[in-house]
């Protein structure tokens, strides 16, 4: 006799356990009965209890009760392999490539292009730099494309390899198989949470038995799009569109104000900039020197009655950005003050900016404490100074809210664009990298 464990799951532990007679007979011994949270990635195990029983069978089991551990290389022989993979795949390897284009370079490259403002191109690495200044004059359309193509294939092989090396750092987790434990270690480093982390893990282990020959990075963004909602940024209705824009202190609400209204203004939208920022010392200074850069008009509303009226003022214009001061979330009072011109104004959309620099528990605590003054859409800033990327996962999932933008910089004219799932995996699985 042998005995084999089993898990069976259900939506009750009756259920379960009926499961478990159908498939196994009534010779079974119950080991443990857990309830479980569904797991949002993969529908088909949205039970809510796990059972663990054994079954008494004459045949010795298929399954070994321990998962054998697949043999695992050196870490160091590993890292060497990464090291040879960048340095054999730089811009002068590039630059020695044939000029002769295969038809498959013909074809949309692997990353799909994430809409945005500016038409950012794909997110690939620049091979371009490093080779001389004739060398870049001769660059043509065609070796342009075989380079993109080849860079994306480059972003892939160190994808796999980095998550191969982490998986060798990692002993028993959470009972993931081999395959993802890396993929697991590498979202709890990004500060994913972990039970989130467990199930997106769980989820690409799909990823390696894909016949389609999808990449790693194409099965993440298509798991964090069942996920997460994301915004293709303001909504404009009938005229004017009042969008006013809230956070925590220093969290760049002027300059993206500003950023918003260079990029509709490319869109020949009439754009209007009102403050409410009296408290910051320079605020209203700051606004006022965009508006003439920009050519805008620029108005101050002091009180709730004042904004009414300054927003009547631009009845005819299509869009409104209203700047609000900075608030501590713990300044209930002064959240109060807020609530009171933004029901004068009545925004169309309200926009609550987070830091990509703030822990994720504050960044919690900012959302819940903001999330009285009625928020629509969540707007990421200083993504080019963070290093952990995961509370733009956890803020999405936990409240539901959709993401709209991401700022990556003090260029105003360039550096916002709008939030993509695709973006957001490449943020989890290769952090910042500057669109091209």
């Amino acid at each position: 006799m042998a005995t084999r464990i089993q898990k069976v799951y259900g939506k009750t532990p009756r259920e379960a356990r009926q499961k478990a007679e159908k498939e196994f007979g009534r010779n079974i011994s119950i080991v443990k009965t857990r309830r479980i949270s569904p797991n949002k990635l993969q529908p088909d195990k949205g039970s809510n209890y796990e059972l663990t029983i054994a079954v008494e069978t004459e045949v010795p089991a298929k399954i070994p009760l321990i998962r054998p551990r697949s043999h695992r290389q050196d870490p160091v022989a590993i890292q060497q392999a990464i090291e040879r993979v960048n340095t054999a795949l730089t811009a002068n390897t590039y630059g020695r490539q044939n000029a002769q284009i295969d038809s498959e370079f013909g074809q949309d490259p692997p990353y799909s292009e994430s809409p945005g403002f500016s038409s950012p191109q794909n997110e690939v690495v620049s091979v371009s730099e490093d080779l001389p200044p004739e060398k870049r004059a001769e660059k043509t359309p065609e070796s342009s494309l075989a380079m993109d193509y080849l860079s994306t294939e480059l972003n892939e092989i160190r994808d796999a390899l980095s998550i191969l090396l982490s998986s060798t750092k990692i002993s028993d987790n959470a009972d993931l198989p081999d395959e993802v434990a890396g993929l697991y270690r590498r979202f709890l480093k990004s500060d994913v949470e972990a039970e989130l982390a467990h199930d997106l893990a769980e989820a690409m282990l799909t990823c390696f038995n894909d016949e389609d020959g999808k990449s790693i990075h194409e099965h993440l963004t298509a798991l964090i799009q069942n996920i997460v909602k994301t915004s293709p940024g303001i909504k404009f209705g009938e005229a004017p569109t009042v969008v006013a824009l809230v956070g925590a202190t220093g969290v760049g609400k002027t300059t993206t104000i500003a950023k918003l209204a260079i990029q509709y203004c490319f869109q020949k939208k009439k754009v209007a900039l009102i403050t409410t920022d009296d408290f910051k010392i320079g605020a209203i200074e700051q606004l006022e020197t965009y508006s003439e850069i920009l050519s805008l008009p620029m108005e101050v509303a002091r009180d709730p009655e004042e904004l009414e009226k300054k927003i009547q003022k631009y009845a005819d214009f299509d869009l409104i950005l209203i700047d609000t001061p900075g608030r501590s979330q713990l300044d209930v009072a002064r959240l109060r003050s807020i609530e009171s011109f933004l029901n004068a104004a009545r925004p169309d959309e309200t926009y609550l900016m987070l830091n990509m620099t703030t822990r994720n528990t504050d960044m919690e605590n900012i959302i819940k404490r903001f999330g009285s003054l009625g928020i629509d859409k969540l707007i990421f800033t200083k993504l080019d100074e963070a290093i952990c990327y995961g509370s733009i996962l956890n803020c999405a999932v936990r409240y539901k809210k959709p993401i709209a933008y991401f700022t990556t910089g003090q260029d105003v004219a360039t550096d916002i664009e709008v939030a993509t799932h695709n973006r957001i995996a490449t943020f989890l699985l290769r952090g910042y990298q500057k669109k091209l």
